[in-house]
């Protein structure tokens, strides 16, 4: 009987977040057909429209994401409670932005009219739908309509439960159209820094190397498949990434020991935390980081980690196989 209630559950939980998400998305299909989906230059601009197609119970604005929610924090996957107060704008949904994202604006909290309460955050660089596109295409579960482009440019998340437990992300919380809840931060550093899950980066060519290269920090250019200079457009710059110093705390916190932050090859008196690394966003049980320290146009630096050392040494930029992470929020 466990078993077959905790299925049933899980059903009825399945079927009424894809009702949330159908009903929003019904609102911003009339919106598209009337040109109303955007560009706007605010989440709360986008809201002032929306509900004139969705009706609405409360709107808070971004100081008052409380007075929309009916608890003060959400319990994340890994067991941590967020504050809903937190939930400035899109970076804490985990929002990258790009030449064609912008989440930045402050979030706005609804309560629709049956009771559902949602924070949003828009994308200001949203491109208006194909007015010739008469009828969008709609996901389904269980031959159900779920969801459709129209509703593309707004990341959410709402609570279908009210202020009963759990308050749980993925159980109660659901996500609409976010990366994740919370800070982007993977890794924490003594000192307040923090980085995000470990990433494969997309490799610039030399061409697109040098024509971004001073806005990213990066001093020289030369391959085709600079896989270095894709991790520093993904994090925004080399200011974003990480250090070696930075990388060496990494390390102080996957190995038992102290290792010598900027030795060449930090082997003694340490042990592998076996579990650690995967409790950080980072692959076990080796792998390779990216720094932002450029050695040449050839070349950058990296740490390797395994089960039996780690050191820093500078590699060729067109390696693929060395992954990075960037300063998160």
């Amino acid at each position: 009987m466990p078993t077959l209630n905790a299925a049933v559950n899980k059903k009825v939980r399945a079927e009424q977040i894809r009702t949330v998400k159908y009903k929003f998305t019904k609102a911003t299909e009339k919106m598209a057909t009337l040109g109303l989906i955007g560009p706007y230059d605010s989440t709360a601009d986008f809201v002032a429209v929306l509900k004139k197609h969705l009706k609405l119970a409360k709107v808070c604005d971004v100081n008052n994401l409380r007075d929309c929610w009916p608890y003060d924090t959400i319990t994340l996957q890994d067991g941590k409670e967020y504050e809903i107060t937190k939930l400035q704008n899109g970076k804490q949904f985990q929002m990258k932005d790009s030449e064609t994202a912008n989440y930045s604006t402050p979030n706005v909290g609804i309560v629709t009219a049956d009771g559902t309460p949602m924070i949003l955050s828009y994308n200001t660089k949203c491109e208006p739908l194909d007015a010739t596109v008469k009828s969008l295409t709609w996901s389904t579960e269980d031959n159900k309509p779920v969801t459709n482009a129209s509703t593309s440019c707004i990341a959410a998340v709402f609570e279908i439960n009210g202020s009963k437990k759990p308050n749980k992300q993925n159980e109660d919380v659901a996500l609409f159209n976010a990366n994740g809840l919370g800070s982007s931060c993977a890794i924490e550093l003594d000192g307040g820094k923090c980085f995000t899950a470990a990433f494969t980066p997309t490799p610039l060519t030399k061409a697109e190397c040098e024509a971004q290269k001073d806005d990213l920090g990066i001093k020289e250019c030369y391959y085709d498949n600079d896989y270095w200079a894709g991790a520093v457009k993904q994090c925004g710059g080399v200011g974003n990434m990480p250090t070696m110093a930075d990388l060496g705390k990494i390390a102080s916190a996957i190995y038992k020991g102290n290792p010598t932050v900027g030795a060449y090859n930090d082997v003694s008196n340490l042990t592998y935390e076996s579990g650690t690394a995967t409790s950080l966003g980072l692959p076990e049980p080796s792998f390779f980081l990216w720094s932002g320290e450029e050695y040449s146009k050839r070349h950058a630096y990296h740490r390797n980690f395994s089960p039996t050392d780690t050191y820093y040494t500078y590699g060729l930029r067109s390696i693929s196989g060395i992954q990075a992470v960037c300063l998160g929020d």
